[in-house]
């Protein structure tokens, strides 16, 4: 297949912008509102968003199997439907009926956003994996849409916030729906010229998920995934609290968070290079050693040293890079020429690890903060060996359980 131009890859990718910026008002904003701005009980908005949050990992395989079956046509009519039904969900969300029960608009507002997000998710990854079907290529391709959900996480950590502050929870989240409306209208308008992956290979049958499971090399990679997604979800988990009760620089989270996604913004490229010279698991190897090398420094850190923990901050950003450039990709190449009709399944799987990695983050940090005697406004000197060394731990075995630079399904990775 001949190279895609650099127009051609940013189409590609575009739509991870408006999906990374759903993403992380649903995590970290709706509880807020629903709780502060609607007085909806804390027991009660917990159980609804647990639910909500398993049922949102559990349905992705059963998406990605599906959208194996589909044909061309009837995938692209349920694309439409998926983006459409997600933005209504999402309006829903930030401006529910105040005279109807509002737990029941929460639970079914929130399951149409994931059914929708988790199907155009997918998709994404799917369409990613076969467009440009080499080592050389998928880089690029997940670079490019990795930069543009990265682009998405900075707008919708940033324009909340800052409208929260002045204006409210619900109005600051009403113009993040507004602008994810026009940003998704934009989106799906300039996707028309987006390059047209490779039809499914008749040879390959869409699988049944435990001839998916039966690969070795496939349940190796989403292993490393779990592990390096937990690596990644325990320090996120614990930030706030690291940078509130620790560093005393709560009014910093947002610079800290900016820096870190910049960094990694404009680590992409870098790692793509690289990993044309010595082989994309070599590169990604490498940017787990340095996230390791670079995070541990905030075991010595404490009060008043903000600086030095933004330099950590810019540093780990630059190797969340290799994190976000080469991992859907090796999965690809492990499909090889199967990705165009068992990708659906396999990314699936991906989406669900790395949702799995959040919910074991929030189930084994918080619980081991409360063991070692933390507590919110309190003695905070568990806090680093939670924020930094547990997470390293998982780094590291991610690091390990990475297979050797060999051949898989004929690509040299």
């Amino acid at each position: 297949m001949n190279a895609l131009s650099t127009r051609q890859l940013a189409l590609s990718g575009l739509g991870g912008l408006p999906l990374a910026m759903v993403a992380l008002p649903l995590y970290v904003h709706t509880p807020a509102l629903y709780a502060a701005d609607f007085g909806v009980a804390l027991a009660s908005l917990g159980w609804v968003l647990l639910l909500a949050r398993l049922f949102d990992t559990a349905i992705d395989p059963l998406l990605g199997l599906w959208q194996d079956r589909l044909s061309p046509p009837r995938a692209r009519a349920l694309l439409l439907l998926a983006a459409g039904g997600g933005l209504a969900g999402f309006g829903w969300l930030v401006m529910p009926q105040r005279d109807w029960p509002l737990l029941p608009q929460l639970a079914a507002s929130l399951l149409l956003v994931y059914l929708a997000h988790g199907w155009l998710s997918i998709a994404l990854l799917r369409y990613g994996a076969a467009l440009w079907p080499s080592v050389h290529g998928r880089s690029r391709v997940a670079a490019w849409r990795e930069g543009w959900a990265l682009l998405g996480v900075l707008l919708a950590a940033a324009l909340p916030a800052t409208l929260a502050a002045r204006y409210g929870q619900q109005y600051a989240m009403q113009v993040l729906a507004a602008l994810l409306l026009l940003c998704s209208a934009l989106c799906l308008w300039l996707l028309r010229r987006a390059p047209l992956a490779l039809a499914p290979a008749g040879e390959h049958a869409a699988p049944h998920w435990r001839q998916l499971w039966r690969d070795a090399a496939f349940r190796r990679v989403l292993l490393v995934l779990l592990l390096n997604a937990t690596a990644m979800a325990i320090p996120a988990t614990l930030l706030n609290f690291y940078i509130a009760d620790l560093l005393r620089t709560p009014a910093l989270a947002g610079l800290f968070l900016l820096l870190y996604f910049l960094a990694a913004v404009l680590s992409l490229p870098l790692w793509v290079r690289l990993a044309d010279r010595i082989g994309r698991v070599a590169a990604w190897r490498g940017g787990m050693l340095l996230a390791l090398l670079v995070f541990l420094p905030v075991l010595g850190l404490g009060e008043g040293q903000g600086g030095l923990f933004a330099v950590v901050c810019l540093l780990t950003g630059a190797a969340l890079g290799a994190d976000l450039a080469f991992g859907s990709a090796l999965v690809a190449d492990v499909l090889g020429e199967r990705v165009a009709a068992q990708g659906g399944a396999a990314f699936g799987a991906v989406s669900m690890m790395n949702k799995l990695a959040l919910a074991c983050a929030a189930g084994l940090a918080l619980p081991l903060a409360a063991q070692l005697g933390y507590q919110p406004g309190g003695d905070a000197s568990a806090l680093p060996w939670l924020y930094a060394g547990l997470p390293a731990l998982f780094k590291l075995a991610a690091c390990l359980a990475l297979p050797p630079a060999v051949t898989f399904s004929g690509a040299r990775t």
